[in-house]
């Protein structure tokens, strides 16, 4: 005859190894996730630097720094260039952007 209470005891153990699985595979899956996000963090960082640098040493023109700060960077974050040398284009209709860096380094 079966004893229904080691059946029980079984299953509960084994539910209990499934979610200490599911646990360890969400864990891991967070820290994979964590991991890809640093690299592309560090490579940011990185390709950002080397395009300075080679602003800086004249192999690119800063006119081709201030398109791509003007084309790909968000605006929130196009005042951090103010003052620099890659200050985006700015069109027509942002008359005053142009003044902004001057203000900003006579201060």
């Amino acid at each position: 005859m079966l004893d229904l209470s080691k059946i029980r005891e079984r299953e509960r153990g084994l539910l209990q190894r499934k979610a200490k699985l599911e646990s360890d595979i969400a864990r891991l899956q967070t820290q994979k996730k964590n991991a890809a996000r640093k690299d592309d963090t560090r490579r940011k960082i990185v390709l950002g630097g080397a395009l300075l640098a080679a602003i800086d040493a004249g192999a690119i023109p800063n006119e081709i720094g201030r398109k791509l700060v003007g084309k790909f960077v968000a605006e929130r974050d196009k005042k951090m260039f103010d003052g620099s040398p890659l200050t985006a284009a700015t069109t027509g209709s942002e008359s005053t952007a142009p003044e902004a860096p001057d203000r900003d380094t006579r201060e």
